[in-house]
């Protein structure tokens, strides 16, 4: 399974999908807002990544996706689903603290 993705330049933009990457500073527990999420297999979304207070990184092993977002910042990150398939979701500074999700494509 592999995805294409980019952070700017002539990159190709998707539907936008926005997720809060959560934490305690920001007044919740550390978590993906949403933390499961479905698409279809062609799609290409353009995930609006939003941090609260801290550093974490929307991560997606299987798909080649590593994206940081600093404390309060939001990265836009462009992905074209090629494969269906169900896929692990982590925050890596943050996994232990149960910051993790689902990527499903149908």
């Amino acid at each position: 399974v592999s995805s294409g993705g980019s952070s700017g330049g002539a990159a190709v933009e998707g539907t936008e999908f926005a997720v809060v990457l959560q934490d305690p500073g920001g007044g919740a527990d550390y978590s993906f807002s949403p933390a499961e999420m479905s698409f279809k297999a062609g799609d290409s979304i353009t995930f609006v990544l939003t941090s609260q207070s801290e550093f974490h990184t929307f991560t997606v092993d299987d798909l080649e996706i590593d994206v940081s977002v600093d404390l309060e910042e939001t990265v836009r990150y462009t992905v074209t689903f090629d494969s269906p398939g169900t896929f692990s979701l982590i925050c890596i500074p943050h996994e232990q603290q149960g910051m993790v999700g689902t990527i499903t494509v149908e």
